[in-house]
């Protein structure tokens, strides 16, 4: 995919946003730990890789 199109993408944005944002709540002192910050941001990253690899396979599929 073009880098372009990818930072274009809304659900690209979305997920880098909910990603950095436990983080950025943990330093800022919010109640929730780096480890479980760090955890919500990797089940994100881990969500949108899947669902970006499943949208991928689906439109790959519809091709053939």
């Amino acid at each position: 995919m073009d880098i372009k199109k990818k930072l274009a993408s809304r659900k690209f944005w979305a997920a880098f946003l909910g990603a950095l944002a436990p983080v950025i709540l943990s330093y800022m002192g919010q109640d929730i730990a780096i480890g479980e910050a760090l955890q919500l941001s990797a089940g994100i990253i881990v969500s949108y890789i899947l669902g970006q690899g499943y949208a991928d396979g689906q439109a790959a599929k519809t091709l053939t």
